[in-house]
This record gives C-alpha cells, structure tokens and sequence, in this order.
C-alpha cells in the first residue's frame, strides 16, 4: 500500500475514533463545547473545544468553570466568591462578569482544551457533512479489511509455491 494512501485511510481512521469520542464523552459526563469568543484568550482559544466535567460543580477560586446563562453557555475564570456566588472573569476581559454566578448555573469545571479543534467541529455538525463523512470514513474500513485480506491470499500463495 502507498503511503499515501495509508495516511488518508489513517486520517479517516482518526476522524472517526474523534467523532466516536465526540459522541461518547458526554454520556460519561464530560460536556464537550466549542469556544465562541476570545475572552479566555490565550488559555482558551477562539474555536476551541473546552471539555468540562459536570460532575465537578464545586469550584475553587482560578478554575475555569462553564456556566449557563440565558441560552447559551460561558466559559470563564472565577475570581472569587460572594457568599454563595461566583464571580468570574474572562482572562482577556478588563473587567469581571456583570452579573455573579449561582450554583445553579455552574454546568462543571473545565479539564482540558483542545484549540482549533471547535472549527471542524462545528463543520461536522452539519448532518449533510456528517453523513458523507462517515460513509467515506466506513468504505475506508472496508477497503482497508479487504486489502488486508487480499495480501494474505497473495501470501500465502507465495508460501504455497515455495
């Protein structure tokens, strides 16, 4: 096999496994969203991926935590406590959040950032794209079993003839 090849069809394996992983993360408790703004820059880049584990709602003063508010979620740094809220800050930001944090609100603390990573995300979202991805990823698997069964034949032929 060219090695060409072998990297395409291991782009579209590890395509696959992180849009596997994507799917699986948040049924283990671990929410997975894509960064919007450049608030938390450079910790957190714009179009980044920010993991949060939701089983972690408890912050300590400098973790970043992700929050809803309205509709939408917010990735920020708590600066400190006020009885029993939060206040946060964005690390770009000059000024801290107008409006504190209650526990409610507080969907888990952050565990790690992937950057850019968001931007493809977000692509593979559209279920058209989705679609064609996953096709093109499982006629990869496809190719890649019946390759490695047609060098076997060819193989053991060659061993036959010895």
């Amino acid at each position: 096999m060219k090695t060409a090849e072998k990297a395409g069809r291991l782009f579209f394996a590890v395509l696959g496994l992180a849009g596997l992983l994507l799917l699986i993360l948040p049924r283990a408790g671990i929410s997975v969203d894509m960064v919007l703004s450049g608030s938390m820059e450079p910790k957190i880049r714009t179009g980044g991926l920010v993991f949060t584990d939701t089983s972690r709602k408890d912050p300590q003063i400098g973790d970043i935590i992700t929050y809803s508010l309205n509709d939408s979620f917010v990735t920020h740094r708590v600066i400190r406590r006020e009885g029993s809220m939060l206040i946060t800050k964005g690390d770009a930001n000059d000024g801290e959040d107008l409006a504190p944090v209650s526990a409610g609100q507080v969907l888990g603390t952050v565990v790690f950032t992937i950057p850019f990573l968001g931007y493809m995300a977000a692509f593979m979202r559209r279920k058209t794209i989705w679609a064609i991805c996953m096709l093109m990823i499982s006629q990869e698997l496809i190719f890649i079993v019946q390759n490695e069964l047609t060098e076997r034949r060819a193989r053991k032929k060659a061993r036959a003839k010895i």
